[in-house]
């Protein structure tokens, strides 16, 4: 069997609202097509143009190719050294950032298309199973700017039969520490004891000093997490946060490929890795960062605001972890979100999803949709 052709199709939403964190209306898939009739299928949270050109940009010397120039013509079913392939054949133009998005694109799709191969779910081929189903949290997003609009947006979240909701703050917490303080313990106050709270900070704050007011009220209304308090490149500032005694958890804001990320282990000591599998290398790098997150002591709960193929990727490789983690189930109001698939894994009255069991990733798109949104 050989690769026959890889495949970018851009998705978009007419949409006339003014751009936010919400990438679902502007969607990227990837299929790799193979000789024997059979593709396999993934979405990246990226740029659809520049994957596309990343795709099928020709060659010009051995470390600077195109990734289709990389494939054609390879076995599908070997799919770390096809991944080693495409790192190498790119490493002039790669290594971090959107060509890993590319890279990570036609990993996941490898793997989807050797689990109908194979006719098992991508869990099985990654490990052994242990979870059947995992807790789901919803990311309450936009969170608003008064008590009110808080409400009705936890309201809107508390719709899934959720334990646990992550609030995305916006960037006037950092300015209006007040008013913040307010909003967090009207959130714990509207969702009650029980419920898990978790804060994501969206790299609003360069220092520890912006969040020193905000310290006392995360402690108070029992924040499980801080998540991506500051950029990327501010690294000091996470392992200096660390003596505030609240869990940091960084990555879903650009980190890619796994070398990328070891300073956050072995620097920022962070205590939480959120990777997307879209930016990372797909499964195969997602891998090897599990692989350093645990020798770190740190949990790894991937980041998932996308539509039901990266949920469903995600769950597979949770499903081979040691310890049952988060799944973040996004409830961005895109048609993507909800129309792309025919079968996307929903939370149960326990708060729980099932790893979907299908062949690959389990997940059969939706071709009316595709052909409604697709750019040509």
């Amino acid at each position: 069997m050989k690769i026959t052709d890889i495949e970018v199709i851009e998705l978009r939403v007419p949409d006339d609202r003014e751009l936010n964190l919400d990438p679902t209306n502007n969607g990227c898939l990837i299929r790799v097509h193979t000789d024997a009739g059979i593709s396999g299928i993934a979405e990246v949270d990226s740029l659809p143009s520049v994957i596309k050109a990343i795709v099928d940009a020709p060659p010009r010397i051995k470390t600077l190719m195109g990734l289709k120039s990389i494939l054609i013509g390879e076995d599908p079913t070997d799919i770390p050294r096809l991944w080693q392939k495409m790192y190498h054949h790119t490493s002039y133009c790669g290594r971090r950032g959107v060509v890993m998005h590319a890279i990570s694109g036609i990993d996941i799709a490898l793997w989807d298309l050797r689990g109908k191969l194979e006719n098992k779910p991508v869990s099985a081929l990654l490990g052994y199973p242990q979870h059947e189903r995992l807790p789901a949290y919803t990311t309450v997003y936009p969170l608003g700017r008064t008590v009110d609009e808080l409400r009705q947006a936890i309201d809107h979240a508390l719709k899934f039969p959720v334990k646990a909701l992550k609030l995305a703050i916006d960037s006037f917490w950092k300015d209006e520490p007040a008013q913040a303080i307010e909003l967090l313990h009207a959130a714990r106050a509207h969702v009650g004891s029980e419920l898990e709270l978790m804060l994501d900070a969206t790299a609003t704050y360069t220092d520890c000093a912006q969040l020193e007011p905000l310290l006392p009220a995360l402690h108070e209304c029992r924040i499980q997490w801080l998540e991506a308090p500051f950029p990327l490149d501010n690294i000091d500032q996470f392992r200096n946060l660390k003596s505030a005694g609240i869990p940091i958890g960084a990555g879903d804001t650009g980190l890619t490929a796994p070398a990328e990320w070891q300073p956050f282990f072995s620097e920022a000591h962070i205590d939480i890795a959120q990777p997307d599998i879209s930016w990372v290398g797909g499964f195969t790098a997602l891998k090897q960062i599990a692989v350093m997150a645990a020798a770190q002591g740190s949990r790894l709960i991937p980041h998932g605001w996308n539509t039901d193929l990266t949920l469903a990727a995600n769950l597979h490789f949770l499903a081979v972890q040691p310890k049952a983690e988060y799944a973040e189930f996004s409830t961005s109001a895109s048609p993507l979100r909800w129309l792309l698939c025919e079968n996307g894994p929903k939370i149960d009255d326990d708060g729980m999803i099932a790893v979907p069991q299908g062949s690959g990733l389990g997940i059969e798109l939706n071709e009316r949709t595709i052909q409604r949104y697709r750019v040509r």
